[in-house]
């Protein structure tokens, strides 16, 4: 069996980390004399056929026995349990020691598997110690792991029942029909995204699938760079690449700008209003608590249709006290749902009239 790696001998890992191996295919050759070929060197090491094709990566001198310690990368797994302590070499037959990694056991190896699956459901480690006989010590009895791992999943929502699939976003401009913009896509998103409780590789999913054309190409760049990126990090590449560039302040004068479009109900302007009063706060040009104050004062001057429905519910007289979204947006939505109403009775009024005097004409 081979020599496991000590302090006495070069660090292999951080070796193979210097020279971009994967220390799982890397070995040491210890004692080579420096006139050796590396030819040799490879050739030697490949007559051990469970380490397949072997090429020399890397040679440091070792002063204590005047020769050569060298790095080779071999083309199969290298398993410490197959490959000889020495081998001998093929030309001038020098003995030569072989150094491997020190193998990981297979409860550690089962641990780092677990782990990382817990961390794409969302759960830990200790959500399953949890759940072990308390008379079994961790990792010493694999039924009563395996039960606990079942008991926590078991306690996830059903994904896939519970989320319903995002619209689609592509960041083409101008916006596709069928499609929606950043805007309407984020607010979507963001509010799904805390709303159901489930994994962050669920969510990521779930982004994903919505995604197309740019937007793609985006989140598959971000994926390239950080494998570790979590949908937090997808939404927000995708709002510095294909939202707004202007800073609170910008927004917020344009936020004081906005006034109500011809035909517009309140209601609709009020929401229109809504949305871009929260890229200010989220982009700092206004506190929150300074959010109603500013909601209804854009209201009541942008409102150029609906003066008659303003004096109705008295907003001006709110402006020490002003409402918060909801409460206001419950407000208006009741006027506007009482003022369809007189005048739906006032319209089937007319329309009877009219049609009495159809039958029976005055004079």
């Amino acid at each position: 069996m081979a020599t496991k790696s000590n302090v006495s001998q070069p660090n292999l890992a951080n070796w193979c980390r210097g020279e971009g191996l994967d220390q799982a295919h890397a070995i040491l050759v210890l004692g080579v004399s420096e006139e050796e070929e590396i030819s040799t060197v490879e050739e030697t090491l490949e007559q051990v056929k469970t380490l397949g094709k072997v090429r020399v990566r890397g040679k440091m001198f070792d002063a204590n026995n005047q020769t050569l310690t060298m790095l080779c990368e071999c083309r199969q797994e290298v398993d410490p349990t197959k490959v000889p302590p020495e081998v001998i070499s093929v030309k001038e037959g020098s003995k030569w020691k072989l150094v491997v990694a020190e193998q990981e056991t297979n409860s550690d190896l089962f641990t780092e598997k677990l782990d990382r699956f817990l961390h794409d459901e969302g759960k830990t480690l200790e959500d399953v110690k949890r759940l072990c006989d308390p008379s079994t010590s961790w990792n010493s009895n694999p039924e009563s792991i395996i039960r606990a791992v079942g008991d926590v999943l078991q306690s996830k929502p059903n994904e896939s029942n519970s989320y319903r699939r995002f619209r689609i976003f592509s960041g083409v401009h101008p916006t596709p029909p069928g499609e929606d913009n950043l805007d309407s896509w984020l607010e979507q998103v963001k509010f799904m995204s805390d709303e159901y409780e489930c994994s962050d590789k669920e969510k990521r999913r779930r982004i994903i699938e919505s995604l197309k054309g740019p937007a793609l190409e985006i989140i598959q760049a971000v994926r390239m760079s950080n494998p570790m990126a979590n949908h937090m990090d997808y939404l927000q590449a995708l709002e510095s690449t294909f939202g707004t560039s202007e800073s609170g302040e910008e927004l917020y004068l344009t936020f004081r700008t906005m006034h109500q479009r011809q035909g517009e109900c309140l209601s609709n302007f009020l929401l229109r209003l809504e949305r871009l009063l929260n890229k200010v706060v989220q982009k700092g040009g206004l506190q929150v608590d300074e959010a109603n104050k500013a909601r209804l004062e854009q209201l009541i001057k942008g409102a150029t249709e609906s003066d008659f429905m303003l004096l109705q519910l008295g907003l001006r007289d709110k402006r020490n006290d002003p409402p918060t979204f909801l409460s206001l947006l419950k407000e208006i939505r009741e006027e506007e749902e009482k003022t369809l109403y007189l005048l739906q009775v006032v319209l089937q009024a007319h329309f009877g009239l009219s049609i009495l005097y159809l039958f029976y004409p005055i004079g």
